[in-house]
């Protein structure tokens, strides 16, 4: 017989009764997550303060409380990192979501402008047929990396994300070369997940 906990939101259920990972015991967090169910190993689905896209969360992450939503939905900010300030190599991300954006080539220069340098964009093939996914890597010392990428759906949606990877100071060059490739096949995983929501079923 079902205890009726199902159907309930992770921000509805006692702590106590969710899994014991930042994600789940975060109460912003859980605000933002649709299921107590893993969509796959380590990650929640998390759904956007504005109900326009999806996203695979790490379990192990919280969002940030300067995150938030635009007047009638138009545009979202969403912030998260890891919850452990401690860890071998500490990940952020910032994503910025827009309605409707004319022109990727403008999205570029934007882009462009907010690193500080001409970003190389490639392409990126992921399972959702209604979206374009681009990325770009760029290192700015030994222990320092950053990925910018933009997804855009056929509706001139658009999300853009900068996600600095950055070592642990005490942790030495050739670990920190080792832990950051890691954490950039975590973070391409994260953006491939990205799904806006009127693409879903189609």
């Amino acid at each position: 017989m079902s205890n009726g906990k199902e159907s309930l939101s992770p921000s509805e259920m006692d702590p106590k009764d969710l899994p014991d990972v930042p994600a789940l015991q975060d109460e912003l967090t859980r605000d933002y997550l649709e299921s107590t169910e893993p969509v796959r190993e380590g990650y929640y689905t998390l759904e956007s303060a504005t109900n326009t896209f999806t996203l695979d969360f790490p379990e192990d992450m919280v969002v940030d409380e300067t995150s938030m939503a635009g007047n009638e939905g138009n545009s979202e900010s969403l912030i998260f990192y890891y919850d452990d300030n401690d860890a071998d190599v500490m990940d952020q991300f910032i994503i910025n979501y827009y309605s409707s954006i004319p022109d990727i080539e403008y999205s570029r220069d934007v882009m462009n402008r907010r690193a500080g340098e001409e970003l190389d964009f490639k392409k990126v093939p992921t399972e959702n047929e209604n979206q374009h996914l681009e990325i770009a890597e760029m290192d700015s010392d030994d222990s320092t990396s950053y990925i910018a990428a933009i997804v855009r759906s056929e509706n001139k949606q658009e999300i853009q994300v900068f996600t600095s990877i950055i070592c642990r100071e005490d942790i030495e060059n050739n670990q920190c070369d080792s832990l950051k490739e890691e954490e950039k096949e975590k973070v391409s995983d994260v953006l491939k997940s990205i799904q806006f929501n009127n693409d879903k079923g189609k």
